[in-house]
């Protein structure tokens, strides 16, 4: 298989792709837990704070 231009296909920023799903889930799945054990709040925190972290990360 022939290199990427640029070198653009890397181990490391596929590990980062990956962590960055997991926190993904983590989060939603974060959410879902909270809501379904009745505690809207926790789940509106942990919504706030993945939002602003993945605003961090986009930006």
């Amino acid at each position: 298989m022939p290199r990427a231009a640029g070198g653009s296909i890397n181990g490391t920023r596929i590990l980062m792709g990956l962590l960055l799903f997991a926190i993904l889930v983590g989060s939603i799945m974060g959410v879902v837990v909270a809501l379904s054990s009745g505690q809207p709040t926790v789940a509106l925190i942990i919504g706030l704070i993945a939002a602003a972290f993945f605003t961090r990360v986009g930006c």
